[in-house]
């Protein structure tokens, strides 16, 4: 078998993306990890690559996915070094108050298919999306997707804005107007809800993850004052610097923890979903919107 901090190196580094952010978590140095890497690499024989989308990964393996197994077991039977993320819209159910025993990712992920592989795989233990309304049902085969609260999409903008004030919008007063989003195929089912009206306004890209927010994006959002953002009811509550905008875009988002089923008993698990309804709860009582039937 292969040490429990070893294959830990792997899959932060994996899950993460670089070796200081799985070196932070594990709180060690980049070269141990690298070192804790590489032998694990070197006993399964697999190399480590990057896919299409600049995200480290390796080949499939059936060992490997043993160990995993048993290295998940008893990260939840410990209670500890448990992992969690969240995409970007659901990160405000995480930030500042993680629960006890759990390590935390990047909570800016967009798009779900790999969150879902790292699930799959055990790499990570439970993920948190705020558009569950996107998840295929063959891709949760073997997963559980417990709702927590269902709440609008919003546009928002800066509270100076010129649309501010100006009463109940329509899709085109938003002519001209740059807007930030997603890659085009991030959601697709919430892309198709949202209506023709964006494709005359290609939006700025918004890109999280392996790709991070390029330098001239950051000046692009320092320079558009008119800027537009995607939000809900929830996530700008918790945004100080934004405003929604009295426009219905027609869209439901459902905020839901996803883990696989095999593990859904465990007593961490159990602790953590009872955490996580308490604040969707509290979110739904704060008019954010409303809790999820389960």
């Amino acid at each position: 078998m292969i040490p429990v901090e070893e294959l830990d190196a792997l899959d932060l580094l994996i899950w993460l993306g670089r070796g200081s952010d799985a070196a932070e978590r594990l709180g060690c140095n980049q070269s141990t990890v690298s070192r804790r890497t590489n032998h694990c690499l070197q006993v399964f024989d697999m190399r480590l690559h990057r896919d299409p989308d600049g995200e480290p990964c390796t080949r499939s393996h059936d060992l490997l996915r043993l160990e995993r197994e048993v290295h998940q077991l008893h990260r939840l039977g410990q209670g500890r070094n448990l992992r969690i993320d969240a995409s970007l819209l659901a990160a405000p159910l995480l930030r500042g108050a993680v629960p006890s025993g759990w390590i935390v990712g990047h909570l800016d992920g967009l798009g779900w298919q790999r969150p879902v592989e790292l699930l799959q795989e055990r790499v990570l233990d439970v993920w948190i999306t705020a558009m569950a309304q996107e998840l295929e049902p063959e891709a949760l085969d073997g997963m559980c997707c417990l709702p927590l609260l269902t709440t609008p999409l919003l546009l928002a903008s800066s509270k100076d804005h010129p649309l501010q004030g100006q009463g109940q919008l329509q899709h085109g007063d938003l002519d001209g107007m740059p807007r930030l989003a997603p890659r085009p195929g991030s959601y697709p089912r919430t892309e198709i809800m949202l209506g023709a009206w964006r494709r005359g306004n290609p939006p700025l890209p918004l890109e999280t993850g392996a790709r991070r927010r390029l330098p001239q994006t950051e000046l692009v959002l320092e320079r558009s004052p008119l800027l537009l953002h995607y939000g809900t009811a929830f996530s700008l509550a918790r945004q100080s610097g934004l405003c929604p905008l009295p426009l219905d875009l027609g869209v439901q988002t459902q905020l839901s923890l996803v883990i696989r089923r095999d593990v859904s008993a465990q007593a961490a698990i159990a602790q953590l979903i009872e955490t996580l309804q308490q604040r969707a709860l509290a979110a739904a009582l704060a008019d954010q919107g409303v809790i999820g039937l389960n």
